[in-house]
């Protein structure tokens, strides 16, 4: 029996198949958590926080908390160090493109301080919860102690420079087409950080680990605090006085009623960034490049979602909107800036069909239907066709013309060369033949 051949899907196929298999998948994991938020953090709280403790001493979960938002501070460096040689680059070193990349190499440092920055706060953190309330605050404050903040400059610069040089040999034209992968990642990164920082604040849901404390047990018997709540509910922020009564027996505990969406779940969701990378990069193994370029960010947002919830930072809940906000906003600035549209249109063919004739100079009527509109385009296409086939015809008679001309003169030459060189012989013999 001969083998049937599978017709490869369309991208409109390809499209509703892939927004359909997210929208299952996101749909049974915030079932999942609406129901078992507190049950599944229980679980794998078991054996890293202790009860009555903020902190938990769980190496998974700690180095999750240390490095987890690294991917959002790459990618920012990354971003930087490429525009630095882009407009060193391409601009043939004009004094404005030099400043600018100073001013992006600078920007590039920043972003590594603050990386550095973050992991010295959650070490202090954890320092802290291992001396007691009244040492742990004195230790915590370190962080801002000079010596301190000179060692994460140092480090920080160091990094900066290493990632400019790692991009040094690439050519202007590598440098413009990831120019639109920056501007993608960039957006993507500040629309999703934005969303999660205005989502917080109001919904004021209270972490795990702050329940779990023994602060926070008193607090909820007292009533002065409602304990847990679904995802779905407004808070608002307690009052400051239960606030500075958290941060006085657990120093960093100032965002203990901030658990929803998880900022670390959406910080380490900007590795989705290197979903967008197979669209503006060539790779050897193409095939596998793609691959790897969708399975990386999936397993690295995942384990730090893990670590999260392991910590009692945060519920299940938590991290599946904080890391799904970072996958749609790369999947929608990956379609704006790096695939122009072209998802969207191949799920409206109409609006296609209307951009495509505005691009060509058609003038296609709003009330004829889409039919006709495509027939009419269809003509007018014909119609060019049909006028280029005649151009291209003519020139080509043209050139035939040309080459027979230039053959005869060729030849009118050759003979006049013949004739010379025998009337020549024959003046030498004394004779001329007519």
């Amino acid at each position: 029996m001969s083998k049937v051949a599978l017709k490869p899907l369309d991208t409109k196929s390809r499209t509703i198949i892939s927004i359909c298999l997210f929208v299952v998948v996101f749909t049974i994991l915030i079932t999942i958590a609406s129901i078992y938020d507190f049950q599944v953090s229980q679980i794998l709280t078991k054996n890293a926080l202790k009860e009555g403790d903020y902190i938990a001493n769980y190496l998974f979960g700690v180095v999750g908390e240390a490095v987890g938002t690294s991917p959002i501070y790459i990618v920012i460096a990354v971003c930087t160090a490429l525009l630095c040689w882009f407009f060193a680059k391409s601009f043939d070193k004009k004094a404005w493109s030099i400043v600018l990349a100073v001013a992006f190499a600078i920007a590039g440092a920043a972003a590594w301080w603050f990386y550095i920055k973050d992991i010295f706060k959650y070490v202090l953190e954890h320092a802290a919860a291992q001396v007691g309330a009244a040492a742990g605050s004195v230790v915590y404050e370190f962080r801002h102690d000079g010596a301190v903040m000179a060692i994460e400059w140092l480090i920080a610069l160091t990094l900066d420079a290493l990632t400019v040089l790692v991009f040094k040999n690439l050519k202007k034209e590598t440098l413009k087409k990831l120019l639109w992968w920056v501007i993608a990642a960039l957006v993507a990164a500040v629309v999703a950080n934005l969303v999660i920082m205005f989502v917080k604040d109001p919904v004021g849901r209270m972490r795990y680990r702050a329940i779990n404390s023994s602060v926070g047990q008193a607090l909820i018997q007292s009533g002065q605090v409602q304990g847990y709540t679904p995802w779905y509910i407004r808070n608002g922020q307690p009052s400051k006085d239960i606030i500075e009564t958290f941060v006085s027996n657990y120093p960093g505990a100032s965002d203990a009623f901030k658990s929803f969406p998880s900022g670390h779940t959406c910080a380490a969701g900007m590795s989705y960034a290197l979903i967008m990378l197979p669209d503006v990069v060539d790779f050897k193994h193409k095939k596998f490049g793609k691959i790897a370029c969708w399975v990386a960010p999936i397993v690295i947002t995942m384990l730090v979602a893990i670590s999260r919830i392991v910590v009692g930072a945060h519920y299940m809940s938590d991290v599946t909107f904080g890391g799904t906000i970072a996958f749609v906003c790369f999947i929608i600035a990956r379609e704006i800036f790096v695939c122009k549209g072209s998802h969207f249109f191949a799920l409206f063919p109409k609006l296609a069909r209307k951009k495509a004739a505005v691009a060509d100079g058609l003038d296609v009527p709003v009330d004829v239907e889409p039919e006709n509109a495509t027939e009419t385009v269809s003509e007018d296409f014909s119609e060019q066709l049909v006028e280029e086939s005649v151009e291209q015809t003519a020139s080509e008679a043209s050139q035939e013309k040309s080459d027979e001309v230039k053959e005869e003169d060729v030849l009118s030459e050759e003979q006049a060369d013949a004739i010379s060189r025998e009337i020549a012989d024959n003046l030498r013999d004394g004779s001329i033949i007519e």
